[in-house]
């Protein structure tokens, strides 16, 4: 305990001392501009960070927009050509941090140079800044880990309806902090042109963390999952629809994806470098998923989806935890447990032609009030709005 608080103590004076001595050149370059610092996780531009910096520096190039990435993303050479790109870590990423007025981040806290949390609240605490919550996907269970006194986000961003009533009732954020304004990316699910590809993408669990790979193999997750890309009934009906099946398991299943296989032309294991989310879920003509926050996103452009959930009762109880939103009351589409339920499913959906159902198209137009692209756009007005 005693050693943990000494490290701790000598990254934030390691912080300090470094940004006292990149405060005068710092003040010298930057002083007088409205500087915003955009991102994401920190290594990718795939997100709401990346959609709202491209729309910045589109439209509003009055606004000193600088998005933090790192030198060896696989995503570099498609957001550098928009200019004022940031090498996380790096001197000018430290100069700019300590004078951005505004941070707008799709995950928190990757928009910091520093580990330290102290030198975090320090700066913001210094500089008045303000943090803009882009989010990475519509919320439907209560999260903790966002509310109001441990995020402490100035503008927190939502994609739904019902999530804004929930997360604004909730979460301890007041009136103006929570707003519903549609997440940055649904601005790009327009001039849709699907193909005859059926995406399987589930989430992450995260008790793996502390497991072995040897015991995520093993685990129901992977069996089931694995199971599903073998079976020769999955491969049957890709040859007689005609149509692909791809499945990209979640960011942080993804050093996992060696555990999946499928000795089949038509089944296609996805890995992050190769594969970006949002063309998948664009080109995609249906989706089975488990928890993911995806599904969202394809309700969004009004396609077909299914979730297959295995593992209801340990997820609930060990992760999702009860929100607003049911799965079964609330979702896109309709929800199994058994592996030949779900081929069932797809095989009845390919034989309509992957139409969604008028059952499932009301409830998403209930969920999506605001359906349009000025996402983005209402974003930046909401923004302006932040004193500082």
């Amino acid at each position: 305990m005693v050693l943990g608080k000494i490290v701790k103590l000598i990254k934030f004076s390691h912080a300090i001392t470094k940004r006292f001595f990149l405060l005068p050149r710092a003040r010298a370059k930057y002083s007088g501009k409205h500087i915003w610092l955009v991102c994401e996780r920190g290594n990718d531009a795939r997100d709401n960070g990346f959609h709202m910096f491209r729309y910045l520096r589109q439209n509003h190039p009055e606004i000193d927009a600088y998005y933090i990435i790192t030198q060896d993303s696989a995503d570099l050479d498609k957001i550098k050509g928009l200019g004022n790109v940031v090498f996380s870590g790096s001197r000018e990423h430290w100069m700019l941090y300590i004078m951005a007025e505004k941070i707008l981040t799709a995950f928190e806290p990757h928009f910091c140079p520093s580990d330290s949390h102290s030198f975090y609240k320090y700066v913001r605490r210094k500089n008045n800044q303000k943090i803009v919550f882009l989010q990475h996907g519509v919320i439907g269970n209560d999260l903790p880990l966002y509310h109001q006194q441990r995020s402490g986000f100035d503008l927190f961003i939502c994609g739904a309806k019902p999530e804004y009533d929930f997360i604004s009732s909730s979460f301890g954020y007041k009136n103006n902090e929570v707003r519903y304004t549609g997440l940055a990316r649904f601005d790009a699910l327009y001039d849709i042109k699907t193909k005859r590809q059926l995406l399987i993408m589930p989430t992450y669990r995260k008790w793996f963390r502390d497991q072995t790979e040897e015991e995520v193999k093993d685990s129901l997750y992977v069996r089931s999952w694995q199971s599903l890309l073998k079976n020769p009934e999955l491969a049957k009906l890709a040859e007689e629809h005609d149509i692909d099946i791809i499945f990209y398991p979640h960011q942080l299943m993804q050093k996992y994806v060696s555990l999946f296989s499928s000795d089949k032309k038509r089944i296609i294991i996805a890995d992050y470098k190769h594969y970006d989310v949002q063309p998948l879920l664009k080109e995609s003509c249906m989706l089975v998923t488990d928890y993911s926050s995806i599904q969202f996103d394809f309700a969004y452009m009004t396609k077909p989806l299914m979730y297959y959930q295995f593992d209801e009762k340990e997820a609930f109880e060990k992760q999702f935890g009860h929100g607003y939103f049911d799965y079964r009351k609330n979702g896109f589409g309709e929800v199994v447990t058994k592996e030949d339920e779900l081929i069932g499913l797809i095989d009845g959906y390919l034989k309509e032609n992957c139409s969604i159902k008028p059952f499932y198209k009301k409830r998403i137009d209930g969920f999506f009030p605001l359906h349009d692209n000025h996402n983005c756009e209402r974003i930046f007005k909401e923004i302006l709005s932040l004193e500082g």
